[in-house]
């Protein structure tokens, strides 16, 4: 089951569900066009994440949404960095609906 909601970033609505990824990827964010068909951009979260995994995941992609013309290398130490210091400081999904 997804569970989606809806952000106004950089001007565009972002769908961000949870929902169950193939393969191994966390997340993915994907923008208009860029897939076959996908004409409104997305944010798409496994939904099997829980505690700080999901939540860097999360900071992850939103980070691509918000600097799309960072490298990976770049959006994953953020994510990484900026998940340890909001982890520290408490914190936690309380409601996942």
């Amino acid at each position: 089951m997804a569970h989606d909601h809806h952000f106004k970033i950089g001007g565009l609505v972002w769908l961000w569900r949870y929902t169950r990824l193939r393969g191994t990827a966390a997340g993915w964010t994907i923008w208009p066009g860029s897939k076959k068909g996908w004409k409104k951009p997305r944010v798409l979260i496994d939904q099997r994440l829980t505690g700080r995994p999901r939540l860097e995941t999360e900071i992850h992609e939103a980070i691509h949404v918000c600097f799309p013309q960072m490298s990976e290398e770049a959006v994953v130490a953020a994510g990484r960095d900026i998940s340890k210091v909001l982890w520290a400081l408490g914190y936690r999904l309380t409601d996942a609906s």
